[in-house]
């Protein structure tokens, strides 16, 4: 589903508590599928007009191939090394840490019931399937969004060397047990896993995956490990805070996103904007992420990058990558 109509700023509490508004959406009574994806789609229909078109031309299209396939088999244990696997899903290894932020590997973004999806379809493949990726030692999950934490695809990861670290209130959606460890954080919060400290940061979105349950956080973080620092801002409209993340050396990478702003530029930055940001955070190479893979907004498939590559004017080898696929490597 989109990422849409609802308003910026801080979660409001005591709402209906997560697993009985997860259960009550999902679990199928007597009638069966039909009757959760009636209900799965009636949703889908409310929050997105022209829900139901996208959704018809979708069936008979085809997913395309990404540009290119990483090897992260081939990366060394020393220096910061990232693969853009598709939509806000990055590969990152840091000083021999492994991490995977928004993992979704699934051909449809949305409610999931046995093999059948509701939701909308992939443009491109992911570049790496679960199967070929390295052992994890976090996933980083910035919010609960579908086309972020994606139930299928945080299931086939499921690992008892894996540390899971995601905002407040939402790991009630994973199964706990089958993770090493997980872990909570909310802005200005730090967790440890190994060398690598993770600190949840402040963006300008929302974090509520069924509409109502608006007491779900919604994160950006920074990963150090050794010399390096990455900025990983999740998903954000255009806010100051990036400011705030400013220090005497820049980050040598941030992962920003720069898709789905039209019209839902109140949650999602455009890409000049998203420029902007890394500008005032400080910035070696920027990997632009959150475009070329779901059809989330109106605005033509390769517009986000081009206008990334005309903000970035002169400076345009900073701009880390522009397919899915693609790898960046900082020594």
């Amino acid at each position: 589903m989109k990422d849409s109509y609802q308003p910026v700023g801080s979660a409001p509490r005591g709402r209906l508590r997560p697993s009985r508004l997860f259960r009550r959406r999902t679990i199928l009574g007597s009638t069966g599928t039909a009757v959760g994806l009636s209900g799965a789609a009636y949703a889908a229909y409310r929050s997105a007009p022209g829900f139901w078109k996208n959704f018809y031309d979708d069936l008979g299209r085809a997913v395309r191939p990404p540009e290119a396939i990483p090897d992260p088999a081939l990366w060394p244990d020393e220096g910061l090394h990232a693969a853009w696997i598709g939509h806000s899903t990055v590969l990152l290894k840091i000083d021999g840490v492994t991490v995977l932020t928004d993992p979704i590997f699934s051909h449809h973004a949305g409610v999931h019931v046995g093999v059948l999806s509701v939701g909308v379809k992939r443009v491109v493949e992911a570049a790496l399937q679960p199967s070929a990726l390295p052992l994890l030692d976090v996933i980083l999950l910035s919010h609960a969004h579908m086309d972020h934490m994606d139930l299928p695809s945080l299931r086939t990861l499921e690992s008892a060397v894996t540390t899971v670290v995601a905002a407040r209130h939402t790991t009630d959606l994973l199964r706990i047990p089958r993770y090493r460890n997980v872990r909570e954080i909310g802005w200005g919060e730090k967790v440890r896993v190994g060398p690598l400290t993770i600190r949840a940061v402040e963006v300008r979105h929302w974090g509520a995956r069924m509409r109502v349950d608006t007491y779900r956080g919604y994160n950006g973080y920074v990963l150090e490990a050794g010399r390096y620092s990455v900025v990983i801002a999740g998903d954000t409209a255009y806010t100051d805070a990036f400011a705030d993340l400013r220090r005497t050396k820049p980050h040598d990478l941030i992962v920003m996103p720069i898709g789905a702003y039209n019209p839902w530029v109140s949650n999602h930055c455009t890409p000049e904007q998203a420029w902007k940001m890394s500008q005032q955070a400080g910035f070696d190479q920027l990997m632009p992420v959150h475009h070329q893979t779901f059809p989330l907004s109106s605005e033509p498939f390769l517009e986000p990058i081009e206008r990334l590559v005309g903000a970035a004017g002169r400076h345009v080898g900073a701009v880390a990558l522009r397919g899915i696929g693609e790898e960046v490597h900082i020594l």
